[in-house]
């Protein structure tokens, strides 16, 4: 499980961590189904959001995963 998707199990799902984002639930669908990671400017604040159980690390590793 990638950390973006572990991050959204954490918050509730995708449309809960879309709305914490100001994004929509397609947004957040792609980037867990199209590997199209979430944008860096979210990175910290989907951190932030999960108490960091899921750390800024684990979130750029995703960024470097899909490279």
């Amino acid at each position: 499980m990638s950390a973006i998707e572990r991050a959204t199990a954490i918050l509730g799902g995708q449309t809960s961590l879309a709305k914490l984002l100001g994004v929509s639930q397609s947004h957040v669908w792609n980037w867990i189904n199209r590997k199209r990671q979430a944008p860096a400017k979210y990175i910290r604040a989907i951190s932030k959001a999960t108490g960091g159980q899921v750390s800024v690390n684990e979130l750029l590793t995703d960024h470097e995963d899909i490279k």
